[in-house]
């Protein structure tokens, strides 16, 4: 009898929480069905129209999204927040920093008047060659294979061998995979010596050649420290004449070259100020906790007179912010708001090299010891090469880096949805680095675990044609509401997700 009575129990218990999850799963369900493509199209035209003139960070286009994005969160019913001193938000929603534009950007060498610029025999990154700066010394370190056996590393000018990483993207994937354990060693400089540029000026922005912007304070022990200078052979033979290339990569690791150099950068400097917008949710009994979704809104702006819309990178995952809010925002009125609080993060600056969620990550709004997960979109609006022909898909990065709990919950979700979920980038020896190049990077550095959510590079990346008629909106929408899905359960669900993993 005793044992009859407890199986009883035991299934009415199991029966009672299919119950409440079947429950969950519905209210899910019901709120997502806000999200509609017409919506999407509707923000996404006014957002990627030429009137905000590509939305580059610091300018005016910036500005007038910023705008935009606040005004709709404040139609959709979000409260502005109520500001602290800590939390430093400027009119209940934007989250100000400063940042140092340099335009123009030549480079004057070894106290005369010869010079190279940006794409013609050097090229550097939006971190980078912000100060003027000495070359006493070079430390040969090959290609970066073995920098760790090197000594002396940390303060120090490096030189590395990039001759043998081909073009283009190639070169880009390369440089990228060698530079990650260099950068960790903490150097002040470092020169890669390349064959040729080909198009990878064009690969990385556009605009780099003409435009960096940075943060002026000293970098914090996490960002990225050294300045990177990539020089194309020729530009080296200009700024060294005596010491040819072909000598250079026969020395072993560890050489010290003596080369006396004064690098002066030459171009104008400014400072101009970019906002990250803040929507805020806040919870109920566990409120304290919370779930950051972003999503960038800047993007290239103009260049030669022609404005680079960006409607796919990344207007389709800031007009997924907005639909989000207002399905979690129509939830909490009716009495189904989320447990957890959830912050709607669109930020700018990622262009630019993720400044602005870098900012945030440095100086947080929320603790960042309460923040359960971020969510980051960028780029889900069409369809790569590789799925040309296939069901619908997400490409999704980073979801067990961090987290197991946090793969099965985004799992879980798309039962919801029926994407097929590809994780060919996930891969820890994907040569695109794509995990360490958008936004949830600057969460997963602290320790936060993220999922990216991407649906491939296209033939217009960083380029005009990104409009908004080449948006697949049906795919749109559908990606959309798996992050919903996957934002409502790590919002609602009883236990706050797990960090299992050591970051990697």
């Amino acid at each position: 009898m005793r044992n009859t009575m407890r199986w009883a129990l035991l299934i009415g218990a199991l029966l009672l929480q299919d119950a409440v999850s079947a429950q969950a799963d519905t209210m899910a369900l019901r709120y997502a069905e806000g999200i509609t493509e017409a919506e999407l199209r509707e923000h996404l035209e006014i957002l990627a129209s030429d009137s905000f003139q590509g939305r580059d960070t610091g300018k005016e286009g910036q500005r007038l999204a910023a705008d935009y994005l606040k005004d709709q969160m404040a139609l959709f019913g979000m409260p502005p927040i109520v500001a602290s001193d800590q939390r430093r938000i400027a009119d209940g929603y934007f989250q100000r920093f400063e940042l140092i534009e340099q335009r123009s950007g030549s480079l004057k060498f070894n106290k005369g008047d010869s010079s190279m610029g940006l794409g013609s025999g050097l090229l550097y990154f939006s971190e980078t060659l912000l100060e003027d700066f000495e070359l006493d010394e070079l430390i040969y370190v090959d290609d970066g294979s073995e920098v760790n056996r090197v000594n002396g590393i940390a303060g120090a000018a490096l030189l590395m061998n990039g001759l043998g990483w081909g073009k283009d993207e190639e070169l880009f994937a390369a440089m990228r995979k060698q530079l990650e354990n260099v950068r960790k060693l903490r150097p002040a400089v470092v020169l890669v010596l390349v064959e040729r540029f080909g198009k990878l000026v064009d690969f990385v922005h556009p605009n780099s050649t003409r435009l960096t912007l940075a943060y002026e304070s000293e970098p914090t022990a996490n960002s990225p420290a050294p300045q990177v200078i990539l020089m194309e052979r020729e530009g080296w033979s200009r700024m060294f004449p005596g010491l040819r290339a072909e000598r250079l990569v026969r020395k072993k690791p560890g050489s010290r070259l003596k080369v006396g150099a004064d690098l002066r950068v030459d171009g104008s400097r400014s400072r101009v100020f970019s906002d990250n917008v803040l929507g805020y949710i806040e919870g109920t009994e566990l409120k304290d906790e919370v779930v950051v979704l972003t999503a960038h809104y800047d993007h290239i702006g103009v260049e030669d007179g022609v404005v680079y819309n960006g409607a796919d990178d990344d207007g389709s995952g800031t007009v997924a912010l907005l639909e989000i809010a207002q399905a979690f925002l129509a939830a909490k009125a009716a009495g189904h708001g989320p447990r957890r609080s959830i912050l709607i993060m669109p930020v700018s600056g990622e262009e630019k090299g993720l400044l602005g969620s870098r900012y945030y990550s440095d100086h947080p709004v929320f603790p960042l010891e309460q923040t359960v997960a971020n969510l980051n979109i960028d780029m889900i609006g069409r369809v790569d090469s590789a799925h040309a022909e296939a069901p619908p898909y997400v490409y999704i990065i980073g979801s067990d880096r961090l987290s197991t709990e946090l793969h099965q919950v985004n799992e879980g979700a798309n039962e919801l949805v029926g994407l097929k979920l590809d994780y060919v980038f996930n891969a820890e020896d994907d040569p695109n680095r794509f995990y360490y190049r958008s936004d949830h990077y600057n969460f997963a550095r602290k320790g936060i675990p993220c999922i990216f959510y991407f649906s491939g590079v296209h033939e217009d990346y960083h380029q005009p044609g990104d409009d908004v008629e080449k948006i697949r909106f049906d795919l749109l929408r559908q990606r959309t509401a798996l992050v919903f899905q996957t934002a409502w359960e790590l919002a609602n669900r009883s236990a706050r997700i797990a960090v299992d993993r050591p970051a990697r």
